[in-house]
């Protein structure tokens, strides 16, 4: 219960939001501890702000503790993510029935400048090419994604039920 002061009286005490609130907006009270508005709660969870969606910050780097190896870098809340593959293959969609994904495994395109500048470094530096990925199903040991489906679905049969 929010606490009020009178201004016909001076006296000080405790009453109902409701008539709380009233009174304030009739001139004859003032607050003295903050009057919630009447559908609010102190236990909701904070509204949705898309203005604070985290942005990933990309870079190309070098790495590698015995071997140095070119890739983009792609740090996201804390998580660290790389691409080593080549240039042409970092922003395919792999397609599927019902969806796709992309062959880099950040799950989202490269910006064009990034790429630009990785494919620069890729042309000059063979020696810091790292391995191929798995841009192309079937292709370089990489199963499709129907198989990969149903590899893990014979694996775990029991999840998903």
């Amino acid at each position: 219960m929010p606490r009020i002061k009178s201004l016909l009286n001076g006296e000080v005490s405790n009453v109902r939001g409701d008539i709380a609130r009233e009174m304030v907006k009739l001139g004859v009270a003032t607050a003295l501890d903050a009057l919630e508005a009447p559908n609010e709660s102190p236990s909701k969870l904070p509204r949705y702000n898309p203005e604070s969606v985290p942005e990933p910050q990309w870079e190309v780097v070098t790495t590698g503790v015995t071997q140095h190896e070119l890739v983009i870098r792609m740090t996201l809340l804390g998580g660290v993510y790389h691409y080593s593959g080549s240039p042409e293959n970092a922003n395919r969609k792999i397609s599927w029935d019902g969806g796709f994904r992309y062959a880099n495994n950040f799950g989202r395109e490269i910006p064009r400048q990034i790429l630009a500048q990785y494919a620069a470094a890729w042309k000059s530096s063979p020696d810091l090419r790292g391995p191929e990925g798995c841009a192309e199903p079937e292709r370089n040991g990489c199963p499709e994604n129907v198989a990969m489906a149903s590899m893990l679905a014979m694996r775990e049969p029991n999840k998903g039920q």
